[in-house]
Formats: C-alpha cells, sequence, structure tokens
C-alpha cells in the first residue's frame, strides 16, 4: 500500500490526503512522521494511565495523539481521541473515560495497522 491509498482507506473523500500533502509538501515527510507516529509511546501511555484511572496522565497522552493525528490529517483518530480528551479535561465519568477509550483503541489499531502496511 502507499501513503495515498493508507489515506483513502481511512477517508474515502480524500479529503486528508490533501490536507496532509499541503501542510507537508511531499510523500517522503508524510511516511517519515506517519512511521514516527506509530512508534510513539502515547498510545502505551495512554493505556497504562486509563487502567491506573490516572486520568491527568490520561488527559496529556491522549491530547497529545489528538495533535499527532490533527498535524497528519488522521482525522479518525484525530476525533476519537479529542472526544476522549475533553471527557477526561474535567471531572470525568469513568464509564464514558472507558467507552471512548475503547474508540480511541480501535481507531488507533486502524490507522497504525494502515501505516505499517505503507511500502
Amino acid at each position: 500500500m502507499n501513503i495515498q491509498e493508507f489515506y483513502a482507506s481511512i477517508d474515502p473523500t480524500g479529503n486528508e490526503y490533501a490536507e496532509v500533502m499541503g501542510r507537508l509538501g511531499t510523500e517522503r515527510l508524510v511516511n517519515k512522521y506517519l512511521k514516527k507516529m506509530a512508534d510513539d509511546k502515547s498510545f502505551e501511555n495512554l493505556k497504562k494511565a486509563i487502567s491506573s484511572q490516572n486520568y491527568k496522565d490520561a488527559f496529556m497522552a491522549s491530547h497529545t495523539i489528538k495533535g499527532i493525528c490533527m498535524n497528519l490529517s488522521l482525522k479518525i483518530l484525530a476525533d476519537s481521541s479529542s472526544a476522549l480528551t475533553e471527557e477526561l479535561r474535567d471531572n470525568p465519568d469513568t464509564a464514558q473515560v472507558l467507552a471512548l477509550f475503547k474508540q480511541v483503541e480501535e481507531d488507533y489499531k486502524v490507522v497504525t495497522d494502515g501505516i505499517r502496511s505503507i511500502e
């Protein structure tokens, strides 16, 4: 799979590919930062923080994931991590946090599996 095919797999409209190319300019740079994102430890940190109900650290990790995804136009994961970030911001409800984390986890897997399949 190439980079454009990866973006098409997570966004059939093609808008995200156009956005990231407009922001970074070359597929070489997009590929570089996608690979860095897939190796980033923020998701592991989020998972540990959620399991220990350390919502301050979970907020920071979720916010980091959201920012990375927004810069790389990974809307599916940016949206779910944004929702989790907002829930964690003030007085988080544990049941809601767990439900939102589950969606982040699913979206993270889709995105990182796709990134790892880029040739």
